[in-house]
């Protein structure tokens, strides 16, 4: 009652007007004096009245006009980039040692240098206060991711275009100090032009480096190929979820453990190790959707523990039909403790 007699004018009294019911009883009963009553009232609704909200930012809308030319400039580029490419790949064999290192730097050059103009062009400010900023930052971001991938091919033309015969060492540098270039331009993308596609390239930059040194350490074992990549895709996936260094989060982890997943699945030199490979990732993604309940992690887990059931199974009907029992006995308890979960806490119906 009182708190409808604080937030509804109607009821607050003026100074000649009738108390409302909870303070004319005061002043009746002797504990207020009528003039008390007013002053508390007063008070009450002048601390109890809404303040004003302000109002909430709107995002910028983009016009038709400026859809029509990030399609344009999109579409425009390709045709170029094509173009340039079938050019260059039918003089390629024709061309000497720099030509191919010119070709190359120069189209690094002119993407990294589009790209900057536009960052420029924001002169600092976030790009939602700059006209057809969201077009732009898109624009910006694929231009340095395509000017990544150019700088990688670049370091390795220069590094092994006259090479006839490329020994593992001099691959291996080639494509750590390829991969390092490319993702240092990442970074900036990602400061300045942030795309999911850049953050894409950071991960295989990465594993470009990551190929590189395994290389570079002669590595001939599957089994520690295998393992090296498991953990640096959960690893991907771990950074997206639990750190701000990625702004797509979910794409990031998805990706990650999709790797995870592949390098787990495919790579079969020793039974034992696959397996394994298997049951690591159903239990780190299992553990962490117990703390960040995100759909990749209950994917990866599902579709792991559905080969790694096949793999282990293989042929005998026998043991596919323990596990098919098994796997009725879990459902049925799952969804009986949804179901008691869900009566608990939304409890009867009144």
């Amino acid at each position: 009652m009182l708190t409808d007699v604080y937030t509804n004018p109607e009821l607050n009294a003026g100074p000649s007007g009738a108390l409302p019911p909870p303070f004319d009883q005061l002043v009746t009963d002797q504990t207020l004096t009528e003039a008390q009553a007013r002053e508390v009232l007063a008070a009450l609704a002048v601390h109890t009245r809404p303040e004003a909200q302000p109002p909430e930012p709107k995002s910028p809308r983009v016009g038709i006009a400026a859809r029509l030319a990030e399609i344009g400039a999109y579409l425009g580029a390709a045709l170029v980039l094509a173009a340039g490419i079938v050019v260059v790949a039918q003089q390629w064999g024709d061309m000497s040692y720099g030509g191919r290192v010119a070709v190359m730097a120069g189209t690094t050059f002119a993407l990294v240098l589009a790209a900057g103009l536009l960052v420029l062009f924001a002169h600092g400010r976030p790009w939602a206060d700059v006209p057809n900023g969201d077009t732009l930052r898109r624009l910006s971001g694929t231009l340095l991711s395509l000017g990544a991938a150019a700088a990688y091919g670049t370091v390795m033309v220069a590094m092994l275009s006259e090479q006839e015969f490329v020994s593992d060492t001099e691959g291996g540098v080639a494509s750590i100090l390829g991969g390092l270039v490319a993702f240092a331009i990442l970074v900036f993308a990602r400061l300045w032009a942030d795309t999911p596609l850049g953050e894409i390239g950071m991960m295989g930059a990465v594993g470009a480096v990551t190929a590189g040194v395994i290389q570079l350490a002669a590595v001939d074992r599957m089994t520690v190929i295998q393992w090296t990549l498991l953990v640096i895709g959960l690893g991907w996936a771990l950074i997206g979820t639990f750190t701000n260094l990625m702004r797509h989060h979910t794409l990031v982890t998805a990706l990650g453990l999709l790797g995870a997943l592949y390098v787990s699945a495919v790579i079969t030199e020793e039974a034992w190790s696959q397996r394994l490979a298997l049951a690591t990732l159903i239990l780190v993604s299992l553990a962490v959707y117990l703390v960040r309940p995100l759909w990749p992690y209950i994917a990866a887990a599902t579709i792991a523990a559905v080969v790694l059931t096949v793999v282990w199974v293989g042929e005998a009907v026998g043991a596919a039909m323990a596990l098919l029992a098994a796997g009725m006995v879990i459902l049925v308890l799952a969804g009986g403790a949804l179901m008691l979960h869900r009566h608990k806490t939304v409890g009867p119906l009144e």
